[in-house]
């Protein structure tokens, strides 16, 4: 998971990929470091904590955007593809093998996996990489044997939903980050448009905790 430090401050940002990292790691006065060094400093008594949460249906859509469109879309083929470990946790129910199967045929697997197809297969698997893992974790996550939970007072803690101009504007304004250049590489991917029944289902199921610790409504 990413965690940043603010520069000059007291300040720590806990946030999820596909919640804005790549705009995060743009910022000047955010320092990225890693989960060892969140957990020491969310324990000092004078460090404010900020997380950073987003919609769970819409970070489903932007992870199938840049994952299975965008990323694949622009892989070049004329070298071998070093494919991210957040395609290649669905290679194996997608009966893919980057051993055995060409660049081509898994970049055309990936591009050509519907998003509601990808939702079902995400069930199988999202607990294997952290793009896809439920945002709660990062406060306390089940599958680290170290460090697992980041130990946080609640007073010191403050939660902002980035896709709420209001708190995105709150969040700027305590950390400095510029939120007029946030980087969005997928905004041209225009799929999916709707989501199925089913797939609804299975992303209530997935991220029910999610939905409930921060306040969004499930459909």
């Amino acid at each position: 998971m990413p965690y940043f430090r603010v520069h000059d401050s007291h300040k720590l940002v806990l946030t999820n990929f596909k919640v804005m990292f790549t705009s995060f790691c743009q910022t000047r006065n955010f320092t990225k470091i890693k989960r060892y060094k969140a957990y020491f400093l969310s324990k000092q008594e004078r460090t404010q904590v900020h997380f950073t949460v987003r919609d769970p249906y819409q970070k489903a859509i932007s992870l199938y955007k840049d994952k299975f469109q965008f990323t694949p879309r622009n892989a070049d083929l004329t070298k071998p593809v070093k494919w991210e470990k957040p395609q290649r946790i669905f290679f194996p129910i997608m009966g893919l093998s980057t051993k055995r199967d060409s660049d081509q045929k898994i970049q055309e697997s990936l591009i050509n996996t519907p998003f509601d197809e990808f939702v079902q297969l995400l069930e199988k698997c999202y607990w294997l990489d952290e793009h896809t893992q439920p945002q709660h974790w990062i406060l306390n996550h089940p599958r680290y044997p170290l460090f697992k939970k980041i130990h946080v007072n609640q007073k010191r803690l403050t939660i902002y939903k980035m896709d709420e101009a209001g708190e995105l504007d709150a969040f700027a304004a305590s950390t400095g980050f510029d939120n007029s250049k946030r980087a969005n590489s997928t905004a041209e991917i225009t799929t999916p448009k709707s989501f199925s029944p089913e797939s609804i289902r299975t992303i209530n199921h997935i991220y029910q905790q999610d939905f409930a610790d921060y306040g969004y409504p499930m459909r």
